[in-house]
């Protein structure tokens, strides 16, 4: 074989082993046993300590958007795709001006909440308090 052919054929192949991994690298996460993430109680908290606090998304300052309450938060999701709302991508972005908080992320934890919640469907759930369910908070929280 000519060695132009041999390089050509490497480079075909090169190409066609990164198609099939990258192809290969999805999932579909089972998130119907997961426990029910409850806005009130788990989501709202996040982003009232975390967001919507002076300066920031209280509906002053620079943005005007308050994430304060569902109606509000609600504007910054696609209920069942975390993907494509902008609240998530944003506590999910790791750099540039569009990471929020800038200063401090989102623990793990809370990202992987909101994302469920939003999986859920977003709804404006109430739910008891964790002591009321028989879950302590340290349960709850592994079982995110």
């Amino acid at each position: 074989m000519k060695p132009d052919k041999i390089y050509l054929s490497l480079a075909l192949l090169v190409i066609l082993t990164t198609l099939s991994w990258i192809t290969s690298c999805t999932h579909d996460a089972k998130i119907t046993d997961l426990p029910e993430v409850c806005f009130d109680r788990d989501v709202l908290p996040v982003y009232k300590n975390n967001c919507a606090i002076s300066g920031c998304h209280d509906g002053g300052g620079e943005s005007r958007m308050a994430l304060d309450n569902y109606n509000s938060i609600l504007q910054t999701v696609v209920p069942l795709n975390p993907d494509a709302s902008q609240s998530y991508k944003a506590i999910t972005t790791t750099w540039g001006e569009n990471k929020m908080p800038p200063d401090q992320p989102l623990s793990l934890e809370n990202r992987t909440m909101i994302r469920i919640w939003i999986e859920q469907g977003a709804l404006p759930t109430t739910c008891q308090a964790a002591v009321a369910t028989g879950m302590t908070e340290e349960a709850r929280s592994k079982s995110y």
